[in-house]
């Protein structure tokens, strides 16, 4: 019996976190440097290099993250990097790890806190290059021979643009030494790294940097020796470029998904663009695996969606419709509402980036990297609107059922996970009226509006209902 239990506790010990179990998480993308911090460092500096962010002021503000409805976070690259690699994607000793942050027991610490609040933590990683940006590999651990990298040459623009995965390989990004994969020690040592780190800190899973610019042979030996959920950034939105690399790893950061919702709540597309989309995603990408995809309305590459000058476009119409509170201001929180909103409800698993919850509006790299502490609402609007979701969604098991189409036209866009209904719509200008006959509710069902239960509730009657959405806004409803 002794032998048994012992045994049990065992595979507890060591059980990874599969994409399977990873569906119905939630995902809070978080830079640790501007998160939280422990040091009493002000909210005030350079955003090009260290804020102060560390793992001690994580640790006091996971009431923050848990309450906010997330049970998983994304945290910046731990390893020690060059100096001023406050993000974490400049390493230089693999095997070390980033003082600014925290000792080693810090991370730990920070990990057995997370799990306590069955909270998971995913890992950013890094295998294509190390953090310097010339030919003195002296300091680089465990790659300190030039041979460990291919020979100098610089990745283009063009490059990018044509898919040109030839020098996409093997050339530098930023000027940053590039790994060369192909040399048998460089492959040995990050399977070894790799292995070494989701095991040494409990991680449960990884999220991948510049997963196109390595060869795809080496990402299957990459996600077996991590042994957990594993999802790679390609910063690209062509669909069926992206789909070599889905099989590789579990999923990809879904940019297609990022740039459709984007046209469509910026730009007032219709709302049966989505239908297209997912008719053309799964095409290309399958069904089974847009469900493991990391869907996110914000990240740390991009200018902050609030920033976003195209959402400047308004039509004309709407200023002369007479609604005086169509503000401009009013019609982009709007706007961030439905794609935040989408990227939480929609197949996938959600990465809701950091300061979201606080209406950030920073621009391009280092602007939209913004410090968080000082600013810890809990009860501004935007949190309380994420809070609801993310409630909604676990209180559902919405994360875990499909995703079926309800209802598409130019004005509306529905779909059901499980028994939550969610609709969106881009015309922030008018009412909308849609008379909902397919739907997976028993005769008499009430349904409510999360976010106004007690006075937003419909009935089915006769096998339908009727949903009313007003200038734009979101609605999620949930049996009763």
């Amino acid at each position: 019996m002794r032998l048994l239990l012992s045994l049990f506790v065992l595979v507890v010990v060591i059980h990874c976190k599969t994409k399977e179990e990873w569906k119905s998480r939630s995902v809070y993308q978080l830079l640790t440097d501007r998160f939280a911090t422990s040091q009493g460092k002000s909210t005030s500096c350079n955003l090009g290099n260290y804020c102060g962010g560390d793992y001690k002021g994580m640790i006091q503000q996971l009431d923050y993250i848990q309450n906010l409805g997330f049970d998983a976070i994304w945290i910046t690259p731990v390893v020690d990097n060059y100096d001023g690699g406050y993000h974490g994607y400049w390493a230089r000793d693999m095997y070390g790890v980033n003082r600014n942050f925290g000792s080693a027991d810090d991370l730990k610490a920070l990990v057995n806190a997370c799990h306590q609040r069955d909270i998971w933590v995913m890992v950013d990683v890094v295998a294509n290059h190390m953090g310097n940006t010339n030919l003195n590999f002296n300091q680089n651990n465990p790659f300190n021979q030039s041979s460990h990298y291919h020979d100098w040459c610089d990745i283009t623009d063009n490059d990018f643009n044509s898919h040109n995965l030839y020098n996409i390989e093997r050339c530098r990004l930023a000027g940053l030494a590039d790994l060369n994969q192909d040399n048998q020690f460089v492959t040995e040592q990050l399977l070894q790294w790799i292995k070494w780190l989701v095991q040494e800190f409990k991680f449960d899973g990884i999220r991948i940097d510049t997963l196109m610019m390595v060869k795809i042979d080496f990402w299957y030996k990459f996600s077996e020796a991590a042994g957990v959920y594993t999802v790679g950034e390609v910063f690209d939105g062509d669909m069926n470029f992206l789909k070599q690399f889905v099989g590789p790893v579990d999923a990809l950061l879904n940019y297609p998904l990022f740039y459709t919702a984007r046209d469509v709540f910026l730009h007032w597309r219709d709302m049966n663009t989505f239908e297209n989309y997912y008719n053309s995603l799964t095409n290309s990408w399958g069904k089974q695996n847009i469900q493991y995809a990391g869907n996110f309305n914000d990240n740390h590459d991009n200018a902050r969606f609030l920033n976003d000058q195209v959402s400047g476009y308004i039509p004309d119409e709407v200023f002369l419709s007479d609604k005086p509170h169509l503000t401009f201001s009013a019609i982009k929180k709007l706007q961030f509402k439905a794609i935040t909103a989408f990227c939480l409800t929609s197949v996938g698993i959600p990465m809701i980036y950091y300061g979201s919850e606080q209406l950030y509006a920073g621009g391009n790299d280092p602007q939209n990297r913004e410090v968080l502490w000082g600013n810890l609402d809990q009860s501004s609007e935007m949190y309380k609107f994420i809070q609801a979701i993310n409630n909604a969604r676990k209180t559902t098991n919405a994360g875990s059922q499909d995703q079926i189409q309800r209802y598409s036209d130019s004005e509306i866009y529905a779909f059901t996970r499980g028994t939550l209904f969610a609709a969106f719509s881009s015309k922030y200008d008018r009412q909308v009226v849609k008379t909902i006959t397919y739907h997976p509710y028993a005769e008499g069902t009430t349904l409510c509006n999360i976010f106004y239960p007690t006075t937003d509730c419909i009935k089915v009657a006769s096998g339908k209902f009727t949903l009313y959405l007003n200038y734009g806004e979101v609605k999620i409803f949930i049996p009763k």
